[in-house]
């Protein structure tokens, strides 16, 4: 979830619920609900410039429904999925005769059933025991052979132990492939037709989705969940409430029990947003783009020499495994939670409220009846996430807890301080740690984005490092205690709670903690420099990439002949910054950076520089560089920066578009991104 906080300060203040909504999307989830129950009843369906229209009659009444998308802005794939949010019209406007409108062809449940297997069948590898990761709007499942050679769909968590997984297939990549796989069958079946609906099955759940070959776009179609639990029905209005809140507890109570760290926090913000008001514009550099010269990278053992001396952070042991994606990040912490022994310190940006954070809350409230369980999160943050709904719905009859906090405390000992926001301040760090053993620290927050809909990246890591990062939290925890910035001078003093007995393993490297903190830049220090270094490669993948400083950095070191690379997503979360990336990814295109668009949402935010890697909860943005409290990792381990590169880049390369041609973007693009270059 990105949250910008100079628009945060009207925005986030907003009562409405992510998951509440007002009559008309009661009305159309409650129409829609009768609709499905009418048996034997197929709803018959009109398209006209990605808007359509479905009508369902049956003796006594007709009931129809509307909805309308754009179309991408970048095809990061040859048939594009969206998704459409369905609308009760009670004029019912006639059935189209004729015209623009083009009618659709309605599969049965039976013929979506039947094409689905033929798209199981084409989508199944051919080994037995083999199988295939789908993520989709309620879920995740593995599609796999039987030692038999049968093909099986079963929930993830259901996986036999003896199925090894060859491939992964997010939200937007399941759509585009079973479209693909029916495509010869269904237009065979029914000749002339280019368009085509399934009805809901097991697959598909209680959508309808609609293929338009012609248009080369699969579009999920739904009707709006709204929650039964009428408190969280609040209308789009600012509250003095919530104007209050934020007056006097984000900054009159943290003025005055944390009045040093709030002070210079928020002299740090105006400090920082003054100097991106005077930072360098995107001007062409070069008419003509050099060959990239292949040459030798920098010398790392003279570029960790200079982040001993430049960053003040030292070099620390560690073991580092990867942990791409919500299915491999969280199974595993559930598990590493299940088994702790002593204390479970949580510290993210976001703990949102939807089903899958509510999840991971239970869990939490459960282990708090025999360890220490603490948990820090942004304030701000997390109330603007928390009023945002999912992309995906959640589980039926799904209520919200109304805050998450008292959620948590609830019946519990589990301990909870929300981090909280002078200035419009804000800590973006995602750190969890386990028995001063394991540490967690990446991109992803808790909540449904990061389990379900995402493209994400975490790491677990083991070894003495720990034991700085378990020292990081302590002095956090007390900093947000009642004492505040006391019991912060206190625990900086006293030293860490929790020390690691456990020594390097053999396959520890190098590590490096580098940290955005009050006035000290450690993230944008290290990477600004090392993009400078550069001589053979640059691997960028972010969804928020609106630093100029860094822009022109990258620009500079492909006109040395740097081989550049970035990854952006094809969709983005933040509608302004998406804009912001097209005009960025045209700028660098022009200089000869090769950009790629992921299918979906990417919310990794990393770095390889000559086999340099940086990542973790940083973006590349003034917010990130500049602002926000942030944490990442790095390592000059050549065996680590090939596994990264293997498991990160190589692999994100081969499922992205490359970027040929300009997007055409307007002036509302580049009002945006002039904007977003001054946050």
């Amino acid at each position: 979830m990105r949250i910008h906080l100079r628009l945060i300060a009207v925005w986030a203040l907003l009562p409405v619920a992510g998951f509440a909504s007002g009559s008309e999307e009661l009305r159309t989830e409650q129409q829609f609900k009768r609709a499905a129950e009418w048996t034997n009843v197929v709803p018959r369906v009109f398209v006209k410039a990605r808007k359509v229209r479905i009508y369902f009659t049956n003796a006594d009444e007709q009931l129809m429904f509307k909805a309308a998308w754009k179309r991408s802005r970048v095809a990061a794939q040859d048939l594009n999925y969206r998704a459409a949010e369905l609308e009760f019209d009670a004029s019912s406007p006639k059935i189209p005769s004729s015209g623009q409108w083009r009618e659709a062809r309605v599969l049965t449940r039976d013929e979506s059933e039947r094409f689905m297997r033929v798209a199981a069948e084409h989508l199944a590898p051919a080994r037995p025991l083999h199988g295939v990761y789908c993520q989709y709007a309620l879920g995740d499942l593995v599609l796999f052979r039987s030692g038999a050679g049968d093909v099986k769909l079963v929930r993830f968590e259901e996986k036999p132990e003896n199925v090894t997984i060859d491939a992964r297939l997010g939200r937007h990549e399941l759509a585009e492939a079973v479209a693909k796989s029916i495509e010869t069958d269904v237009r065979a079946a029914y000749p002339g037709n280019t368009s085509f609906v399934l009805t809901p099955t097991r697959a598909i759940g209680s959508r309808l989705v609609l293929i338009d070959f012609a248009a080369r776009e699969a579009v999920a179609l739904y009707a709006p969940q709204v929650s039964a639990d009428p408190r969280h029905a609040a209308k789009l209005a600012l509250t003095a409430a919530n104007l209050a809140s934020f007056a006097i507890v984000d900054n009159g109570w943290a003025f005055l029990k944390n009045p040093v760290s709030s002070l210079t926090r928020t002299l740090n913000q105006g400090l920082q947003w003054s100097v991106t008001l005077l930072g360098p514009r995107l001007r062409d550099r070069a008419s003509t783009i050099p060959a990239v010269t292949n040459g030798p990278g920098m010398d790392l053992s003279d570029w960790e020499r200079w982040l001993d001396q430049h960053t003040g952070m030292p070099r620390e042991r560690g073991t580092v495994r990867l942990l791409p994606n919500g299915e491999t990040f969280f199974p595993l912490i559930e598990r590493r939670l299940a088994a702790a022994e002593q204390n479970i310190d949580i510290h993210v940006c976001i703990f949102d409220r939807d089903d899958v954070a509510a999840r991971f809350a239970d869990v939490l409230k459960q282990r708090a009846t025999n360890v220490d369980v603490r948990v820090v999160f942004d304030r701000i943050n997390s109330f603007g996430a928390g009023r945002t709904p999912p992309a995906t719905p959640a589980p039926d009859g799904f209520i919200p807890p109304r805050k998450i906090s008292a959620y948590l405390r609830n019946g519990s000992s589990v301990q909870v301080r929300p981090q909280l926001n002078p200035g419009f301040t804000a800590d973006h760090s995602k750190v969890f740690l386990i028995d001063g053993r394991y540490a967690y620290i990446g991109g992803m927050n808790i909540g449904r984005e990061y389990r379900y809909e995402w493209h994400d990246l975490m790491a677990e890591i083991e070894g003495p490092v720990v034991t700085s990062l378990q020292k990081e939290f302590d002095k956090k925890w007390a900093q947000t205690s009642l004492w505040g910035d006391c019991a912060l001078a206190v625990e900086a003093l006293r030293g860490s709670t929790v020390v690691s007995n456990i020594p390097p393993a053999a396959d520890s490297i190098e590590l490096r903690r580098l940290y955005t903190k009050t006035f000290d830049r450690q993230i944008r220090r290290a990477e600004m420099e090392a993009v400078k270094r550069a001589r053979n490669h640059i691997y960028l993948q972010n969804a928020y990439l609106y630093d100029n400083g860094m822009i022109i950095a990258l620009v500079k070191a492909r006109l040395r002949g740097v081989d550049v690379r970035v990854i952006m997503p094809a969709e983005n979360d933040f509608k302004i910054g998406h804009g912001s990336n097209l005009v960025t990814a045209n700028y660098l295109l022009r200089h000869g950076v090769r950009v790629y668009f992921y299918p979906g949402m990417t919310h990794v935010k990393a770095m390889q520089i000559d086999g340099w890697t940086c990542f973790g909860s940083a973006n590349f943005d003034a917010l990130s560089l500049r602002l926000n409290r942030e944490a990442n990792l790095a390592t000059s381990d050549s065996a680590f920066a090939a596994r990264f590169k293997k498991e990160v880049f190589d692999t994100d390369f081969a499922r992205c578009r490359e970027l040929k041609e300009s997007v055409p973007v307007g002036w509302n693009d580049h009002l945006g991104d002039v904007i977003l270059n001054q946050l």
